[in-house]
């Protein structure tokens, strides 16, 4: 019996368990579901530990990683199961699967729920994470560098004072080359940091893979379904256990560091971190502690830069290929992208004549040197596009205009713009000007001018605003500039027909002798040529003409046919020898900017200046001057001016009293009124500053120049009188006290004041100020012989010449904002300060004094003085009261030659 049950026991159970398969699959997909939530519920508790390990940058042991997987893999294949066994039960009767299908999916089941059993007994682990092995600091791709190791040192010296630093410059200056070398040779070595994270964030910042770099760097795993805020959490709580450095290339807005993760750097924290962007206002808005301006090469790195990128042998090779390399390399402006990009284009060139061809073609038309669109013009592209809107933009491409690295007045930008129609607003374009010029500055596209009124553009950023002004290359003559590169002849009439800018100033053009048919130009800038002739009819095809600039040349009349520039609305003559206005100029009726500045016009025909009805800007100081007033006289009338309704600023010549009264009387006139010229005006013998009535509606005067007006013998200082209760200064103004609130002044805007040929002149002190005075100049004035003479008025403050009484000195301010004082010419001028009074000049930087023969003493109270210019030999003879003070203003000597 044994032996039978040995036998057959096995094929009962067979039959048992294939019956079983066959009659209870539903009982076999419910004891795999039981066996697999069991097995799930583990792999909850394992993940829970390893997620808590990974908070504490620690990683999961491969085995882990293994068993977490199977569960993964199972669990897929058993929702297989589930799902065929599911769709089984929703079939008809007569539609279910046979014995066999029934059978096979039973077995399935029994074996992936002894399968999970067989997984949950291996899921019993001593430990579930090791400390997480990282590569503490990554090398990054660098090149040799030339001129970078004074930034470089400094650059350190920044990221050690802790917080956040940031390098910021124009594209292709070497931001990312110094953020690579200083990765490598200083952090590489550094053994108090345990991550540096580099991240290049480029335009398109995309917070989601910032916070997975981060992530992989240290360890911490992605996941999809949390938040960026919530990411964020655990980024910090690994990062506030570390020292690491974050290296963010290319910043273009600001990053909210700690949205993202970034703990706030503390004082002496030893994590640091380190951007680099174009615009400078991303520093600031991202707290940025210390700021490093990465600058262009200068020359000599910049040459050894172009040498390498050439090939030394080449340079030896020809002296004449060496000084074109030398010019070629000048006028890439030190920029390295394109000392490399220039360099390697020319590489191969052998033939002197290639290399002069290249400096043309630099200057004219970049982009047809290899490489140079892609490599250098299209990165600084995206500077351009970043700039707010499209009147920014446009100010930028006319700066292209003027020669390479030229100073440019923000007057010709300003005149162009409103000239070309983009706007019909002074003020609003005034103030376009300085919001360019800061949004420039930002984007680091543009470098320092002279002073606030200037800008100056890098040659490659020049190079950039020509090649989107003629359509990316695709229209080279649509923008035919030749500013400044020695030009004798203009190009032909041929290559002028397609232009809609022109400008070939800074040349040495003599003449224009040809008709262009130019339909659709509107721009011509022919200033600073010693041009002399322009054929007659030469605007005769010019319709579109709207910007005319002829200043600094040598014409001495217009050419006739000047009337069929119907269109144009900015005329400069400044600085030309044109005597007489052709009648022809009544015709130019949209004309908004009239420039005669300098000119020596001894006639102006009458019906010409009213004419000009649209005239915003008039300016016409060192030129005509001898206007009519009321009905007397054969010379162009007054009333002309006083007609030029929309008049927004004046620059004018006055040669009479009556005129300068008659100014003073017309408000529109004397609001608009910016610089004033006073001439050979006999009748005028005395002058009064602030008070007297003839400013009182001159708010926008900047500068008054008196010359030659012999009979001058008073120019008074004096407060204004208290006749309107708005107005009131206290004596205290004697001393210089600040103004105070409710206070207010006549000639608010007054900087300049110039005293010119004036033989009696005296300069008569009272009582107040002169408030926003800035600099003072006396020329040739043989009578002055003290810089200010106190009124005999005020018995208090008068002296007896050269008194002087001890203890009663008293100090005087009347130039509470003077920066510089000039005097030139005084052949009996004595002393700056005399007898009681002390003259003090709390704002004076620059002292100069020339030909000023019996002045021996320097008397004068200037605490913010920092430099004196005369000749050493005058110098020299100066007397001192005391030792102390003259090694004092020694330091300050600048001698004159």
């Amino acid at each position: 019996m044994e032996f039978v049950a040995a036998v057959f026991r096995p094929l009962k159970d067979c039959f048992d368990r294939t019956y079983g398969y066959v009659m209870s699959c539903g009982d076999y997909i419910e004891a795999m579901g039981h066996e697999m939530n069991e097995l799930k519920s583990k792999r909850d508790d394992i993940k829970r530990l390893v997620d808590g390990a990974e908070r504490h940058s620690m990683e999961a042991t491969s085995q882990v990683k293994w068993w977490l997987k199977c569960v993964a893999d199972l669990e897929v294949a058993a929702l297989r199961i589930e799902d065929d066994y599911r769709a089984r039960q929703r079939l008809r009767p007569e539609r279910s699967p046979g014995i066999m299908a029934t059978y096979y999916l039973s077995k399935k089941a029994d074996e992936m729920r002894a399968e999970a059993a067989r997984i949950k007994e291996k899921g019993n682990f001593d430990k579930v994470a090791d400390e997480l092995v990282q590569i503490r600091v990554e090398e990054m791709p660098s090149v040799p560098v030339f001129g970078m190791e004074a930034q470089l040192q400094e650059l350190n010296a920044c990221v050690r004072d802790g917080g956040i630093t940031g390098i910021y410059g124009m594209a292709g200056v070497g931001k990312t080359e110094l953020l690579n070398k200083f990765n490598n040779e200083f952090l590489i070595n550094s053994q108090d940091i345990n991550v540096v994270i580099y991240i290049e964030v480029g335009r398109k910042f995309n917070q989601d893979d910032f916070q997975r770099i981060i992530g992989d760097r240290i360890g911490v795993p992605w996941e999809d379904n949390k938040l960026p805020k919530e990411r964020g959490k655990v980024l910090f709580r690994v990062l506030s256990k570390m020292n690491f450095v974050l290296l963010l290339d290319d910043v273009w807005e600001p990053i909210k560091l700690q949205f993202l993760g970034i703990p706030v750097l503390k004082q002496n924290s030893m994590s640091k971190i380190v951007l680099t962007t174009r615009i400078e206002d991303v520093c600031d808005r991202m707290d940025v502690r210390r700021k490093l301006k990465m600058e262009c090469l200068p020359l000599e790195p910049a040459w050894e830069l172009f040498c390498e990128k050439v090939g030394e042998h080449l340079m030896r090779a020809s002296e004449e290929i060496r000084d074109h390399a030398m010019a070629l390399a000048m006028k890439c402006g030190g920029h390295p992208l394109a000392l490399i990009t220039v360099g390697r284009a020319m590489a191969s060139r052998r033939d002197a004549k290639e290399w002069k061809h290249a400096i043309t073609v630099l200057e004219s038309a970049p982009w047809q040197l290899l490489g140079m669109d892609t490599e250098v013009l299209v990165p600084l592209q995206e500077s351009y596009n970043y700039l707010p809107n499209d009147m920014i933009r446009l100010c930028l491409l006319y700066c292209s205009l003027f020669p390479e690295e030229l100073s440019i007045p923000k007057d010709s930008i300003v005149g162009y713009c409103i000239g070309e129609g983009f706007t019909d607003d002074l003020f609003t374009m005034d103030e376009e000007f300085y919001f360019f010029k800061d949004w420039a500055k930002i984007a680091s596209l543009q470098e320092r001018g002279e002073d606030a009124d200037h800008i100056r553009i890098h040659p490659m950023v020049r190079a950039m605003a020509l090649w989107i002004a003629s359509e990316f290359g695709k229209k080279e003559t649509k923008w035919l500039v030749r500013a400044g590169v020695g030009l004798k002849e203009a190009p032909g009439a041929d290559k002028w027909s397609d232009a809609e800018r022109i400008s070939f100033m800074g040349n040495h053009i003599v003449e224009l002798y040809e008709r262009p048919n130019c339909p659709l130009l509107k721009t011509l800038l022919l200033q600073s040529n010693p041009l002399s002739r322009i054929c007659d009819g030469f605007f005769q095809f010019m319709p579109s003409l709207r910007v005319l600039d002829l200043s600094h040349t040598s014409l001495s009349e217009l050419p006739s046919g000047i009337s069929s520039l119907v269109e144009l609305r900015y005329l400069d003559l400044y600085n030309t020898n044109i005597r007489s206005l052709p009648m022809e100029l009544e015709s130019l009726v949209k004309l908004r900017f009239l420039i005669l500045s300098k000119v020596p016009l001894e006639m102006i025909p009458g019906g010409v200046i009213c004419s000009l009805t649209m005239l915003q800007v008039l300016y016409m100081d060192h030129s005509y001057g001898d206007w009519t007033v009321g009905d007397s006289g054969s010379c162009v009338s007054f009333q002309e001016l006083e007609s030029l309704r929309r008049l927004q600023a004046l620059d004018i010549t006055i040669q009479s009293l009556e005129t300068l009264e008659q100014l003073s009387r017309s408000y529109r006139l004397a609001v608009s009124t910016r610089n004033l010229l006073i001439k050979t005006c006999s009748s005028l013998t005395n002058l009064e500053l602030t008070s007297a009535n003839l400013w009182k509606n001159m708010s926008n005067l900047k500068r008054v120049w008196i010359a030659r007006c012999s009979n001058l013998a008073e120019v008074i200082i004096d407060r204004i009188k208290e006749t309107d209760d708005r107005i009131k200064h206290s004596r205290d103004k004697l001393q210089g006290r600040p103004i105070v609130d409710g206070e207010q002044h006549i000639l608010p805007n007054l900087h300049d004041l110039i005293l010119q040929g004036l033989p009696k002149v005296k300069i008569i002190y009272r009582e107040g100020c002169v408030p926003n005075l800035a600099s003072l100049f006396i020329q040739y004035c043989h009578g002055l012989e003290e810089l200010l003479t106190l009124s005999e008025k005020d018995p208090e403050m008068a002296a007896s010449d050269g008194e002087e009484d001890a203890g009663t000195t008293k100090v005087i301010i009347p130039f509470p904002n003077l920066k510089e004082l000039h005097l030139h010419g005084l052949a009996n001028f004595r002393t700056l300060s005399s007898g009681i009074c002390m003259l003090q000049f709390p704002s004076l930087e620059t002292l100069k004094i020339v030909e000023c023969p019996v002045l021996k003493k320097l008397k004068l109270c200037a605490s913010g003085l920092n430099k004196i210019q005369c000749t050493r030999e005058w110098w020299d003879g100066l007397q001192w009261e005391d030792e102390e003070a003259k090694e004092s203003f020694e330091l300050l000597l600048r001698p004159m030659s």
